[in-house]
């Protein structure tokens, strides 16, 4: 059959069988193998695929949507290296002559492509199959074909990232990875203790938010602290369908061979994280050209004893859509707690405290825990970053289970005596405290009390643990300080005598 220059034949889909060939070219698709969450609102991804380089060219269908600056593309081969790197609408496969044609296109059936003729035509639909003569493109339930002689560009669609791979084998396969940073996915850490029969189970949960990209059988890390990003806010220029540039701070380090990523001008390293310019960066004003950063007052979640240092909690095949918001458990660990109590008798409130220390290999974040005692709740509290072997302390409002009274009696008064220019009448004090234990174990409580007046007898092992003297007033101020068990089901009762001088007016 001879077909003219501009003349297409529609074959119904029942009237030609073709053979659906997998692509096995120079094409690949990414899998996300896992991402590190920082709290603050974005996401370390690490992408991965394997391909057939073709003349060591390779070129994928995913654009990361990332921070710029943060792009790193890689191999897993030591000896290759990541030539360029190159963002195109017009992703074409090239030919000298129409004989070419044939050996360019013997790999690529499957694929979505755009043919066009010398006479000015464009055809897209799938590479169904390759004849001696003519391309076959199937469009929705028809095919057409396109004589080679009449070709003159075919542009892959949906394949807008190629990749160069320095390779001494151009033809080789090869896994390509594309990491990047990318905002737009966030944790929160809770924890929920749980105290049974002397026992306590610390439960770290993260909250995940994710708006990104879909997670399928993905390693997750939480990570505690977060680095200095300079360009938070900008997008790279990879992903808005330009030629890559350098600027930016370099997240490389990936697995293998060499890499194309950002880097910071003049190869300096990303400021460190501090109290100062931490998560403070007004990205509207931030020259990257510029040494001197401006900073605006911007809230953030982590705590300042995490900003320098990272650790990262580990969670193995993790799935989730994009849009999903998931409770994930880290880890449950049995640690040793001591229960404790705290009176400021000063007035009457009592704080119950959960002593924690960290035994695991772990440190333990800032964030909120809820408290379960015995199958009740107990409450909810903070918790702050606590590295492995330090302890934590969990402060309740409420110190469940005691019941506190204090009073104060005269005891007895001396002589007037004159002190400077004003008459003082000594007058001795009896303190009494009284704590009664409700619970079904001992408590463990401190006390702290302040005093004006010279101290005498305490009970109980009660030690002055400051005095403050004022100017023109006999009364020093003194703070004092208790540590005592109080057995179950009974009332302790603590004294303390102190002498107070008195103004005394003649008249």
């Amino acid at each position: 059959m001879r077909f003219a220059s501009t003349i297409l034949i529609a074959l119904s889909f029942t009237s030609l069988a073709i053979a659906e060939d997998a692509p096995k070219n120079n094409t690949f698709e990414t899998k996300l193998k896992s991402v590190s969450i920082f709290r603050d609102g974005f996401g370390y991804y690490v992408r991965e695929g394997k391909v057939k380089l073709e003349n060591g060219w390779a070129t994928t269908n995913f654009i990361p949507q990332a921070i710029r600056g943060t792009v790193y593309v890689y191999t897993l081969d030591k000896d290759d290296k990541i030539d360029t790197v190159v963002t195109t609408p017009d992703n074409r496969i090239g030919f000298d002559s129409p004989k070419e044609i044939k050996t360019k296109l013997a790999d690529k059936n499957g694929l979505m492509m755009t043919v066009t003729t010398k006479s000015g035509q464009a055809f897209e639909g799938v590479l169904s199959k390759t004849l001696d003569d003519m391309v076959l493109l199937q469009i929705g339930q028809a095919y057409s074909a396109v004589p080679y002689d009449q070709i003159l560009t075919i542009t892959l669609k949906g394949y807008p990232i190629k990749v160069k791979v320095d390779t001494k084998n151009p033809s080789k396969v090869v896994t390509i990875g594309i990491a990047y940073l990318q905002e737009g996915i966030s944790w929160a850490p809770n924890y929920v203790l749980k105290i049974d029969g002397g026992k306590a189970e610390l439960s770290l949960r993260a909250q995940l938010q994710n708006t990104t990209e879909r997670l399928e059988n993905s390693d997750v890390q939480f990570v505690v602290g977060s680095p200095f990003v300079a360009n938070r806010g900008q997008m790279d220029m990879i992903s808005m369908l330009t030629m890559p540039t350098s600027g930016g701070v370099f997240f490389g380090g990936g697995r293998g061979g060499g890499g194309f990523g950002g880097a910071m001008g003049g190869g300096q390293a990303a400021a460190p994280a501090t109290e100062s310019n931490f998560n403070k960066i007004d990205f509207k004003s931030y020259d990257p050209s510029d040494n001197s950063i401006v900073v605006r007052d911007r809230p953030t979640t982590i705590a300042e004893a995490e900003a320098g240092e990272l650790y990262f909690y580990t969670k193995s095949g993790l799935s989730l859509s994009t849009g999903d918001i998931a409770m994930v458990s880290i880890f449950n660990s049995v640690l040793p707690v001591t229960p404790q109590f705290e009176w400021n008798a000063d007035g009457d409130d009592v704080t119950y405290i959960l002593s924690i220390k960290n035994t695991g290999t772990q440190p333990l974040t800032t964030g909120s825990v809820f408290v379960i005692e015995d199958n009740k709740a107990m409450g909810q509290s903070g918790i702050r970053y606590t590295p492995t072997g330090a302890n934590a302390e969990i402060r309740l409002s409420q110190g469940f289970g005691l019941r506190v009274e204090k009073t104060d009696a005269e005891v007895k008064r001396g002589d007037p005596i004159k002190i400077g220019k004003s008459d003082f009448v000594p007058v001795t004090m009896k303190g009494t405290l009284l704590i009664s234990n409700f619970r079904k174990e001992k408590a463990t409580i401190k006390i702290n009390k302040t005093v004006r007046g010279k101290m005498g007898e305490m009970s109980d092992g009660g030690k002055v643990k400051q005095t403050a003297l004022a100017e023109n007033d006999p009364n020093a101020t003194n703070t004092l300080e208790w540590k005592l068990n109080v057995p179950a089901s009974q009332t302790k009762e603590v004294t303390f005598t102190y002498e107070v001088y008195l103004k005394y007016n003649r008249e």
